[in-house]
């Protein structure tokens, strides 16, 4: 029985001995795959981290790039900007001239349209002469109108090109953009400057209306901004505003300037009408409120 015991003993040990084995064996093959996928995670972190400093030098030249290229852009917008401002001063000086040049010629037929009217000459050919003349007369004085009313435009939209567009949600940005405060206050007070321009255009036409005749304006009334006078503080009170406040002050400022370039047209329609000889008048009166 003793030695029964031992043979089985020696079995079961044999028996551990064998699983024991297997097991050591089976945790090698895991090990030794572990170690496989191991040494493949560390070759594909190598590779991701070459591949990261690839990307990181793409992105360094592409930043240099686009650097030079806002450089480049910068400087072409200035020039751009010069180009724009030298554009309009030329614009005012054409303009000008070609007031200066219909109001001689407006001088001149008044003066041969004098001397015929003072020749007492009742000639057919004569009279003739000075409708011709007038009709010649009035024409120009339509052209000096509308020269006039071109140089008030070119004042009311010079700020356009430089500040509307700033102002204004740039195309290519997300819709939901909105300018900052800063980038409504440049345009803000320009549309501000260009209302109270006009103001005192207004101002001089209304005094040589009333001068000559006072019945010229009266089925006229200026709108409510001409009476409105901005507070000292409207300045200093523009910074502390909301953007919804600048937004709405903006809006503000382009219907009064709007309301205010149109009854300008009409006091400048009237004057045409009623008494073209103090065109010349109004423009000086332009000439003042520049």
């Amino acid at each position: 029985d003793s030695l029964r015991q031992k043979e089985d003993r020696i079995e079961e040990l044999e028996e551990a001995l064998r699983e024991s084995v297997q097991i050591t064996a089976e945790r090698e093959v895991v090990l030794a795959q572990e170690e496989q996928a191991r040494t493949q995670s560390e070759k594909q972190v190598e590779d991701l981290l070459v591949a990261m400093e690839k990307v990181k030098q793409e992105l360094e030249v592409m930043k240099a790039k686009l650097s030079s290229t806002q450089l480049s852009l910068a400087e072409k917008e200035g020039h751009l900007t010069a180009l724009r401002a030298e554009r309009r001063k030329h614009l005012e000086e054409v303009l000008e001239m070609k007031q200066e040049a219909l109001l001689a010629a407006i001088s001149e037929k008044d003066a041969n349209i004098a001397l015929l009217e003072l020749s007492s000459s009742k000639k057919k050919k004569t009279q003739e002469e000075v409708a011709a003349l007038k009709r010649e007369k009035d024409s120009l004085v339509q052209q000096l109108k509308q020269q006039t009313q071109n140089r008030m435009k070119l004042m009311a939209d010079n700020y356009e090109d430089d500040h509307l567009k700033v102002a204004s949600p740039n195309s290519e940005q997300p819709n939901n953009h909105k300018p900052s405060p800063d980038q409504i206050l440049s345009p803000l007070l320009d549309l501000n400057q260009n209302r109270s321009k006009l103001k005192l255009y207004i101002s001089h036409l209304t005094s040589l209306c009333q001068e000559r005749d006072p019945i010229i304006l009266q089925d006229f009334a200026p709108p409510p901004a001409y009476h409105r006078s901005d507070s000292a503080s409207w300045h200093t009170q523009l910074h502390s505003m909301t953007q919804e406040q600048l937004e709405a002050e903006l809006a503000l400022c382009e219907r009064e300037g709007a309301e205010l370039q149109e009854y300008a047209n009409q006091v400048l329609q009237q004057i045409a009408d009623r008494c073209p000889d103090i065109l010349e008048q109004v423009v000086n009166a332009l000439e003042d409120s520049c």
